[in-house]
């Protein structure tokens, strides 16, 4: 069952969902609206990547402020990252998509890894930002850039993501990690 803004409200109160900074306006109807964090991440071409052996490409890292916006040109693909900070319950999943305006102007803000677990604690969510429309587009701090689905698990988690998960000593936006990608028998 995805929450309400009504269930928002108490899923924060109760303390099963944290996300910092949060307003009242940030709630939707059934959702809440993320902005887009300082730090992003372009990969570096020229690198073939190899998930087996671990091999990725070096990255540039920029720094946006509130007066310096990034020109995100058509084709290019960057990592970035939630300003806000998430903690997720282990009754309640997460989903984080781009919002109907970004999208029409061809801005996608994640390309498959959607999920963010039960279990996530007191971090960012990292972003995987694509130009695939013909314009370049300014991407600003602060920038709303995300919306969040919020849904109640039908039984409560008991595999809490930051006991296990590869990422969870990223505190900002994460570069890959490949850990156990190729299936050995």
């Amino acid at each position: 069952m995805m929450l309400s803004d009504q269930d928002i409200r108490e899923a924060i109160k109760s303390g099963l969902l944290t996300i910092d900074p949060m307003r009242d306006e940030f709630i939707r109807a059934s959702g809440v609206t993320l902005h887009l964090g300082r730090t992003l991440l372009k990969p570096v071409s020229d690198t073939v990547i190899d998930v087996k052996k671990g091999t990725l490409p070096d990255y540039q890292e920029i720094k946006l402020d509130t007066e310096t916006a990034y020109t995100l040109n058509p084709g290019e693909f960057l990592l970035g990252h939630t300003h806000q900070k998430v903690t997720v319950g282990n009754s309640l999943g997460f989903l984080i998509e781009g919002r109907s305006t970004l999208a029409r102007i061809g801005l996608t803000i994640v390309q498959t890894a959607m999920i963010v677990y039960p279990g996530h604690t007191d971090r960012a969510v990292t972003l995987e930002l694509a130009n695939h429309g013909p314009n370049p587009i300014k991407l600003y701090y602060r920038m709303k850039i995300a919306r969040a689905a919020i849904f109640e698990l039908k039984t409560p988690s008991t595999i809490m993501y930051d006991d296990y998960g590869k990422y969870k000593d990223q505190s900002g936006v994460g570069k890959p990690v490949f850990k156990d990608e190729v299936w050995e028998d």
